[in-house]
């Protein structure tokens, strides 16, 4: 679902987004986590809370903070005990259907594509999941974040939106509504790939497990962070959600079209 755009080379201070490019993590050691990015800075996590930033010499402070609502609240977010993924997610049939994916393979493209046609954004790029009971997601901020070329395809003008970071082109989009108040109960999971055709391949648990696991959010960077309880995480979502890959064509004209069949298979968790 993605256009040509210009990307830069893995860089934090080019792609603030990054969680993984040139990053390091260490701990736990004893109730401390430490993430480091050699051209942003070191944040040191103790107990729940991020306690010590040290921004990197030159590292411009809109990338400090970039990296602090990313990465590190992630990492955060994951200390608390909860299932942080890489993923959007849209309220559907009175759920949550999230969808999985490497930057760029089209996330906020179909949520915003969803929204269009009446369906609810809950959360972009992090997909918060709280596993006490039933998996639900929490809600996010009120806003999507999509590239130029994925605007114009929904009629939007890119220049009027203000840009994720001043060295990208990707647009904050706001989103018309609040998000839902509460947290939302997880009824589809979809890992997006790209193919000709289009198609929804359900995926036994053992590939559901493995697509999670791949699809956390950050994986080298939080590997260390509560890991046995994330595997456990994961393998509850996989056994107990229906999670399929869902395959679409990098084709803008044919988002209506795999809009409707999303809708139309999340009917069926309702």
């Amino acid at each position: 679902m993605t256009g040509t755009r210009r990307r830069t080379a893995a860089n934090p201070r080019r792609r603030p987004n990054g969680a993984d490019a040139g990053a390091s993590a260490a701990g736990p050691a004893g109730d401390a986590v430490c993430l480091s990015w050699p051209e942003v800075g070191t944040f040191t996590i103790c107990g729940s809370r991020v306690v010590d930033i040290q921004p990197a010499p030159g590292a411009a402070p809109e990338t400090v903070r970039l990296f602090l609502r990313g990465p590190v609240a992630a990492a955060l977010l994951r200390v608390r005990g909860y299932l942080v993924l890489h993923g959007s997610a849209v309220a559907l049939n009175g759920g949550a259907t999230c969808f999985l994916g490497a930057s760029g393979w089209g996330k906020s493209t179909l949520a915003a594509a969803l929204e269009d046609r009446g369906h609810l954004p809950i959360t972009d790029d992090v997909a918060t999941i709280d596993m006490a009971r039933s998996p639900r997601v929490l809600p996010g901020p009120s806003q999507l974040k999509l590239w130029p070329d994925v605007l114009c395809s929904l009629g939007e003008d890119a220049t009027a939106l203000h840009r994720v970071h001043p060295q990208l082109e990707k647009r904050v989009r706001p989103i018309d509504h609040r998000p839902p108040a509460k947290p939302l109960l997880l009824r589809r999971v979809y890992v997006l790939a790209t193919a000709p055709a289009l198609t929804i391949d359900r995926l036994a648990p053992r590939e559901a497990l493995v697509e999670l696991l791949r699809h956390s959010y950050g994986p080298r960077t939080l590997q260390r962070v509560r890991r046995e309880e994330h595997f456990r995480q994961c393998a509850r979502v996989a056994s107990e959600i229906s999670v399929a890959r869902l395959r679409v064509p990098r084709d803008f004209a044919r988002l209506a079209e795999v809009a409707s069949l999303i809708e139309q298979d999340s009917a069926d968790a309702s």
